[in-house]
């Protein structure tokens, strides 16, 4: 789907097919590398682990990291694979923001720094936006420059193809 200029299957969506509530610096867990970047894979895990993140900066929700792999016997292995756990994606992290660092005791120390908060599944293309609520909604387009709608009536759809959100509440993404 890159490009618009003569592929129709490109072209803007005026259909969707999946609608996903936004929530501004969530981790974007549809980039390739989970939306994170291990700076200390730590010690102690297992296959299946949660680690939360704790919320350093800007950050107002924690996030939550389900172990895949580890190198090593579980219990003392370092982690080489994870995911975002689904709904435990965050909320308030900021890209290249302070290393974010597990809570949980016992284990060993885990360190990321947060990569991605895009709009999930925006890599290629962008998506439209649904407002259920009277505002201004800033938002990041695919060209990379920031925007700011003013004045957008609750029940209003954004026809734009924005890969994050800067500023907005009951945002729901449309793909």
């Amino acid at each position: 789907m890159d490009g618009l200029s003569g592929n129709i299957q490109a072209e803007p969506r005026i259909l969707t097919h999946d609608a996903v509530a936004v929530v501004i610096g969530a981790i974007n867990n549809s980039d390739s590398n989970h939306g994170i970047s291990i700076t200390n894979a730590g010690s102690s895990y297992s296959v299946d682990d949660e680690i939360t993140l704790t919320t350093n900066g800007t950050a107002t929700g924690a996030a939550k990291i389900v172990v895949d792999e580890i190198s090593g016997t579980p219990g003392s292995g370092a982690v080489t694979d994870y995911h975002v756990k689904t709904g435990d994606e965050g909320a308030g992290y900021a890209v290249a923001g302070a290393a974010s660092i597990q809570q949980d005791a016992g284990a060993g120390v885990f360190a990321c720094v947060i990569t991605n908060i895009d709009i999930p599944n925006t890599q290629k293309r962008g998506c439209c936006l649904y407002s259920g609520a009277s505002q201004t909604v800033q938002v990041e387009l695919e060209s990379g420059s920031k925007v700011s709608f003013v004045g957008v009536n609750a029940g209003s759809f954004l026809p734009i193809l924005a890969k994050r959100l800067v500023t907005g509440t009951n945002i729901v993404a449309l793909y």
